[in-house]
């Protein structure tokens, strides 16, 4: 073995060809020996004062600088590649983001085990992430309030509590990721709090802020939870929040207020945050009017003028896969607030069961490279769960490896993955074929045969269908033409399939295999609701190895009823 493998590329890597038999060490951090497995022995480890972060090997001693968990974390990479030696080397490292940290939507998905928050943070710290935000909506065990979240397997307090000690022996804040503004459809929908709900539909999500008691009710959340957190940051929502002002705030004097009312709450919300010595944070869209219409984008004007937005991080999210220069304009949207700003961009495991590698990589590629470029304080990767979080943590393994070699290496992340993981090159090879836009984006809609399948084949076929210059527009016009072509599809999906069958695949990854062949089933029309019950049960297991059982009603209930439709041959 002569080449050393670090994540992220250290700024100095001087290997000097030797190779050191290891048998332990005699004062490595007894945390981190016990969780990462580090044998103890009498190889010593010596804390010098340097400028910059770095380890220096030599046969018996390591010199380290600098930050020491960074130095943990690369030494500890270094023996899961090798667990018998260690290479005669000076490593340097050095960060152009200060804030690296991970988003994880908790709220639309199954909550995590305590073990799988712990699995997630051991990877984050050894990929040098100093930060991991829980995005909870209902999901936080409120005291004053304990219908919230009571059947949908919220965290206990005692749970929280210990995923935030563990983390913080990882030297990684976490911090909450709330929404009291928008997004609040699962608290809304209980029956005591429907009267706050801005329309009379409470499934919308949105709270009506013409309302005082509803406003407070907001505080009262926040306030537990700003109580509760040890951490620095608070992030308090405040993105896709369309329908404010136009439910029954309007109905009261017939005037469109969703701006001002926009600005008010999020001003009392944040001055209520620092009033306890932490830093709000909030999302950027509705600051910059995204994917309003331009006459909407006038109105809300306001809001990105507001001066309470220098008193916030701002995190400015956008997971389009357009080019570097659309990100730069982005960033530079919020003026000298960039030097407030972390970019955020997405790893499009939302609504699919399967991340979009290609997507994922190209946003995160260009969104990254010019923050940098930019020199924003940082970024704070997010993974959503829109449509019951089908997509399992599993796979997002290798994309949040990716994105930090990506911010803060040379991008070259794939041997870097086969190195830490023991992965064969041939089944890192399989994750990213099955990640391939037309894999990734297709496979959800054949496999249930829903709606948007339908759709395409049924009704659209091959009729013509021109761009129409509106990036979301033209993504789902491009997801329906690949749908719409089955004999297209077919062949694609069976090249795949003949690619990967005889692969020997970790359980996750067999699972996806199984949806390809049930897809191929369908196209050809000889579906079988065993092959549904079969993959039904196969799901379930691999999700309750990871999460609460509360909400994996949401997925299965797709699985066995797209398995019903067959079995009555409805289609």
């Amino acid at each position: 073995m002569n080449k050393i493998f670090i994540v992220p590329e250290p700024k100095r890597l001087e290997f000097k060809g030797r190779w050191f038999e290891f048998k332990g060490f005699e004062n490595f951090p007894e945390f981190l020996s016990q969780e990462f497995k580090v044998p103890k022995g009498n190889l010593r480890i010596k804390k010098i004062e340097k400028e910059g972060n770095g380890i220096e090997i030599k046969e018996n001693e390591i010199l380290i600088w600098g930050d020491e968990n960074v130095a943990y974390a690369t030494l500890i990479q270094l023996l899961t590649q090798n667990p018998n030696k260690l290479p005669e080397a000076i490593i340097e490292e050095e960060f152009s983001f200060k804030f690296r940290g991970y988003h994880l939507d908790i709220a639309r998905g199954g909550v995590p085990h305590l073990k799988e928050f712990k699995r997630i943070l051991r990877w984050l710290f050894l990929l040098k992430y100093n930060y991991f935000a829980i995005y909870f909506e209902d999901l936080f065990p409120w005291e004053k309030y304990p219908e919230i979240g009571a059947l949908r397997g919220r965290l206990t307090r005692e749970e929280l509590k210990e995923i935030i000690s563990y983390a913080q022996k990882l030297n990684i804040e976490v911090f909450p990721s709330l929404e009291l503004c928008g997004h609040m459809e699962n608290i809304l929908v209980l029956p005591n709090f429907m009267k706050f709900s801005e329309w009379h539909r409470p499934e919308e999500g949105c709270i009506d802020l013409s309302n005082e008691e509803a406003k407070n009710f907001t505080y009262d959340l926040l306030e537990e939870v700003i109580n509760f957190f040890p951490s620095k940051y608070i992030h308090i929502g405040g993105d896709e929040t369309w329908a404010l002002g136009r439910g029954r705030s309007l109905d009261k004097d017939g005037v469109f207020k969703g701006p001002e009312l926009f600005e008010m709450h999020h001003r009392n919300l944040i001055y209520k945050v620092k009033e306890k010595g932490k830093i709000p944070m909030v999302w950027g869209d509705m600051l910059t009017g995204m994917y309003l219409r331009e006459e909407e984008k006038e109105r809300w004007k306001i809001v990105l003028e507001s001066d309470i937005w220098d008193e916030t991080i701002i995190a400015n999210w956008d997971y389009t896969h357009l080019p570097q220069e659309h990100f730069l304009n982005k960033i530079n949207m919020f003026g000298k607030r960039k030097e407030r700003e972390i970019a955020c961009p997405g790893l499009s495991n939302w609504n699919r069961f399967y991340p979009n590698f290609d997507v994922a990589l190209a946003n995160i590629t260009n969104f990254l490279i010019p923050a940098k470029k930019e020199k924003l304080i940082g970024f704070l990767l997010t993974s959503w769960g829109d449509d019951g979080a089908e997509c399992l943590y599993s796979f997002l393994d290798p994309l949040i490896l990716a994105t930090m070699e990506i911010a803060e290496g040379n991008k070259d992340w794939e041997e870097k993955w086969i190195s830490l993981r023991g992965e064969s090159r041939e089944i890192l090879e399989v994750r990213k074929t099955l990640g391939q836009n037309d894999i990734a984006e297709t496979i959800k809609h054949v496999f249930l045969g829903d709606q948007m399948y339908r759709h395409a084949t049924e009704l659209l076929k091959d009729r013509e269908r021109k761009p129409t210059g509106d990036f979301w527009a033209d993504y789902y016009l491009e997801m329906t033409n690949l749908l719409s072509n089955k004999e297209k599809l077919k062949k694609k999906y069976e090249e795949v399939f003949e690619t990967i069958s005889q692969a020997n695949l970790p359980e996750d990854l067999a699972l996806i295999r199984d949806m390809l062949k049930i897809s191929i089933d369908r196209i050809n029309g000889r579906l079988k609701f065993s092959e549904f019950a079969s993959f039904g049960n196969k799901y379930a297991e691999l999700w309750l190895s990871e999460r609460k059982k509360e909400n994996l009603e949401k997925v299965i209930t797709k699985v066995y009823g797209a398995g019903g439709r067959a079995d009555l041959e409805i289609y």
